[in-house]
């Protein structure tokens, strides 16, 4: 699942472009002397942790920004360094931090903050209204689930159930981001709105139009010129067509091509060392490929290491022996800058896509035991 398990992905980064600065003044009353705030934020496909000791209730951060992202502050603890405890309650707040000098102002806490000089988080409020109603309908679909017993978590119906409810819910999410960048045209938040409404195939149209209503300015941005590619990904890589060729070198230095498969049943698997959830989704692709390889079934891996990920060559193939992926691998080692990535419109991992033996594809992005149901579907037929 991909709203209601969201840990479960991994997404692309969308900042990567010229560095402006900011700076942010803030005042929280009753914040002590030596309490430590932590800001934390994307930029250029890196994760940026930056601290401030607060004297006399204020802290101070500066820095350089290219675009406006969507920022956290933390006090006195990093939580992706330091686990949660059980029952720990952080204060913490997400803004948007932008080019620009920013006040913050708070009586007593972190999440009761006032900002004022940035004009995105102003319009920021506006979205976080619009999008309530589907926050807590996922919410409540979570807690839901947590709440069943582990035997009917795994259950392969109720689990189905689930998706299909998180479908909707996440196709009414992009729908939001789309009627959020209607609204304002001439904000880059709505850039970065339709940047993620444009990863959902069947939103492709509604994107379209929405884009098309972007100040000319705005669609010159780096973010910007990707989405008319990512649409056009959909396209490409629809159910029912042919699956794009792929081109890349295995561990080896040996040049694959998808075109070398045909004839078998292929999944293109699309993970990276660095991916835990690609990681936890590994055992499923294994236990898949153990049962089937012998039935004209195989996979091949694309691994997103490298590039602006910090991992290297060694990672993957640890990953690929620690993981015990004993099918065909390549990656060119650019990160989230993979060209094959590129081509199938990969925005965030893992993903796959099943490819028949006549080269077309017949599912995409089947998770947990799907894999195992979809392929016994087919062989049980044959």
């Amino acid at each position: 699942m991909r709203l209601f398990l969201y840990a479960l992905t991994c997404l692309v980064p969308l900042f990567s472009f010229a560095q402006t600065s900011y700076q942010i003044d803030a005042q929280i009353d009753k914040l002590k002397n030596g309490d430590i705030i932590y800001l934390i934020y994307p930029s250029e496909g890196k994760q940026i942790t930056d601290s401030s000791i607060v004297q006399n209730g204020k802290f101070f951060f500066k820095g350089n920004l290219p675009y406006p992202t969507l920022a956290s502050l933390y006090l006195n603890k990093n939580p992706y360094l330091k686990k949660m405890q059980k029952a720990e309650v952080l204060d913490y707040v997400r803004f948007y931090l932008e080019p620009s000098k920013i006040n913050i102002k708070s009586a007593d806490s972190l999440k009761k903050i006032v900002v004022t000089g940035s004009k995105s988080n102003i319009i920021y409020i506006d979205l976080k209204q619009m999008l309530k109603r589907n926050d807590d309908a996922v919410t409540a679909m979570r807690k839901e689930y947590d709440s069943l017993p582990k035997e009917k978590q795994s259950d392969s119906t109720i689990f189905a159930g689930f998706l299909s409810r998180e479908k909707k819910l996440f196709d009414e999410n992009a729908a939001v981001h789309i009627a959020f960048a209607e609204k304002y045209p001439n904000s880059y938040l709505s850039v970065t709105s339709l940047a993620f409404a444009a990863t959902q195939p069947g939103m492709t149209e509604a994107v379209w139009k929405a884009y098309q209503k972007l100040n000319e300015q705005l669609k010159n941005t780096p973010v910007a010129k990707t989405i008319p590619d990512v649409l056009k990904s959909h396209t490409a890589t629809e159910i029912g067509r042919n699956a794009p060729d792929l081109e890349q070198q295995n561990p080896e230095g040996m040049l694959i091509k998808l075109s070398d498969f045909k004839g078998k049943y292929v999944l293109i698997d699309f993970w990276a060392s660095w991916c835990a959830p690609c990681r936890k989704e590994n055992p499923n692709v294994v236990a898949a490929f153990k049962k089937w390889k012998d039935k004209n079934f195989t996979v091949l891996g694309v691994s997103l290491d490298g590039g602006g990920t910090g991992t290297t060559k060694e990672a993957w193939l640890k990953a690929i022996a620690d993981d015990g992926l004993t099918w065909t691998h390549v990656s060119d080692l650019k990160g989230w800058d993979n060209q094959v990535s590129k081509i199938y419109g990969i925005q965030g991992i893992p993903a796959n896509f099943l490819i028949d033996p006549s080269g077309k594809i017949i599912a995409k992005d089947l998770r947990g035991n799907s894999l195992n149901e979809k392929l016994e579907v087919i062989f049980k037929s044959k």
